[in-house]
């Protein structure tokens, strides 16, 4: 395992004296890819840079000149013909020089993903399901870590899929006692992205069920009938995918307002939900690394319609 520099032990004081050094050690040691520098994945970045990861790269051909305006990395003076990753791992360096960060070139929709061996987190951001659920598949066949990610008007989600994951409880004193109880490890076993969006929406609650994840489950749809990702102009054709699913599922009770599904496919990311989302991802990945604390498992949702973040398992 790294040791720590002293320059690192001065730079991380505070977060040593929060989860200890060997969690500090695990972080320094990782290797994170972030792909899709928007507004979101900029949040995720600047989060766990901050937190010390050891290497992190960024993925995103997108010239500056056609950047995420959410993306506060970009500043407006930019070279317009780099790609937005490039100046945003520039950024982040300055951030914090004790993290290594590097560029990773090509684009998503390559179809040898070999370049993935050499990360033991990734995280994609922004982009359509299909390619969530290719990339979901390729992590998985090399047991690496996946998570994705996205954001649209007042709502947002994460998908975590771990695979078979090991973690240890946060302490907690005892009641009494002064002393932190001993907490035996935790095993989880995650679904595949694929397998969520073959959702039961019979099974669904009508209160406690999140309403994005039935708008994900058509978008999915929607995406595999006409190979292409879902947006604003397509709103009308999710909401009767949304309406049939109901309708043919026995005893379904779960109601989508059209108001959720305008919102996602309509509504531009708010710099303040990508802020909410990105912190709780941000942590999210610092768990999936250190193996310390109950992880998401496997959605989260936020929308500030109802004001909650809500983990949900699905599939």
């Amino acid at each position: 395992m790294v040791e720590l520099s002293a320059a690192e032990a001065a730079v991380y004081d505070r977060q040593l004296r929060v989860w200890g050094i060997e969690v500090q050690k695990r972080l320094n040691a990782a290797k994170v890819l972030i792909a899709g520098c928007t507004g979101l994945g900029a949040e995720v970045a600047k989060n766990i840079a901050l937190a010390g990861v050891g290497s992190l790269s960024l993925m995103d051909s997108t010239l500056c000149a056609s950047a995420d305006p959410g993306n506060f990395l970009v500043h407006a003076d930019a070279n317009q013909q780099s790609s937005v990753a490039e100046i945003s791992a520039g950024a982040l360096q300055e951030m914090n020089p004790l993290v290594k960060v590097t560029v990773q070139r090509g684009c998503l929709g390559v179809t040898d993903m070999s370049f993935l061996d050499s990360y033991q987190v990734v995280l994609l951001v922004d982009h359509s399901l299909a390619q969530q659920q290719a990339w979901d598949s390729a992590c998985t066949a090399r047991g690496i870590a996946f998570y994705s990610a996205a954001s649209g008007g007042t709502c947002a989600y994460l998908f975590a899929n771990l695979h078979q994951h090991t973690y240890t409880p946060l302490e907690k004193a005892s009641i009494d006692s002064e002393e932190p109880a001993t907490l035996e490890q935790q095993v989880i076993q995650y679904p595949s992205l694929a397998e969520a969006l073959q959702v039961d929406w019979s099974a669904l609650h009508p209160r406690r069920s999140h309403k994005l994840i039935c708008v994900l489950a058509a978008s999915a749809q929607f995406e595999q009938t006409r190979k292409r990702q879902a947006d604003a102009a397509d709103l009308l054709a999710v909401k009767q995918v949304v309406e049939h699913n109901i309708a043919q599922a026995p005893g379904c009770k779960i109601q989508v307002p059209d108001a959720v599904i305008e919102e996602y496919l309509c509504g531009e990311p708010l710099p303040a939900v990508n802020a909410i989302c990105g912190g709780v991802l941000a942590n999210e990945l610092l768990k999936a690394v250190s193996h310390k604390g109950e992880p998401v498992n496997n959605f989260f949702f936020f929308s500030l319609s109802d004001s909650a973040g809500i983990v949900q398992r699905v599939g």
